[in-house]
Parts: C-alpha cells; structure tokens; sequence
C-alpha cells in the first residue's frame, strides 16, 4: 500500500501541511494530529459505539480530544490500521464509497462480522488485509 493513499485517508495536506515528505511511522509515533481522525472517521461513517471499539476509548476520552492538537500515539496506530485499511479497499474495490460499503459488509470468513468490525484487533485487521489481497489477485471469492 502506498503510503500517499494512506496520507490522503488521513486528511493529506490539509491536515499534515505542504511538507516535502511525511514520515507516517514518525507521525504515529508523536501522535497523529486529531484532525486525522475526524478525516477517517468521517470517511467511514464511524459511529460513536464503533469508534469507541475500533480506537479502545471511551466517549468522553474523545471530547477531550477537541482540546489537544495530537493523539497519544497508542491510539494514532490504531487510527492508522483503519487508513491503511481504508486506503486499500478503495483501491482494490475501486472507491471510497465501495470500500464502505465492503468494510461493513459482514462474511462468513470473519465469523458472520464485518470487516470493519475485526478491525478492532491486530488479527482482524491481517485477516482483512488477506482477504483484500486475495480479492485484489483474484483469490478470494
């Protein structure tokens, strides 16, 4: 995955600012800025039940975040599993509103949830990164 699609999935320029080039490990390390979360929360339709699962935090860990400029880095590697992610489906499946649509989309292969759902864990998130190369190869079914 490229990491100019996984940049753009976290706001792009707007939020990261003009600069030549953008470590995203480095980014994630210091803490993602938290218009990057609002970006793919936003992309992806996040509920607040769903974000407080995918990201491990609470409603009131969020409202806090309106204060802050960053995102402790724990949290910024879990918002950067689901731009990673997120990057990738729009690729393989063709747009960010299919990729959506595909990320909510229950199957068997994840024990009836979503892939958007087993995003919540590290293992979730390499089951679904196999299938999306899978279906990008034309494995999986």
């Amino acid at each position: 995955m490229k990491a100019a699609a996984i940049l753009e999935a976290l706001g792009g320029s707007n939020v990261f600012g003009k600069r030549r080039k953008i470590d995203l490990m480095e980014e994630v390390e210091r803490g993602l800025p938290t218009k990057s979360y609002k970006v793919i929360a936003a992309a992806l339709g996040l509920r607040p039940d769903e974000e407080n699962k995918l990201l491990g935090v609470s409603a009131r860990t969020r409202a806090r975040w309106a204060a802050q400029a960053r995102i402790d880095p724990a949290t910024s590697d879990r918002i950067m599993r689901l731009a990673r992610i997120f990057a990738l489906a729009t690729d393989v499946v063709g747009s960010p509103n299919a990729a959506v649509e595909w990320l909510r989309e229950p199957t068997e292969y994840l024990g009836d949830r979503s892939p958007l759902e087993a995003l919540a864990t590290d293992l979730g998130a390499e089951k679904v990164t196999n299938m999306l190369y899978q279906m990008e190869y034309g494995v999986f079914a």
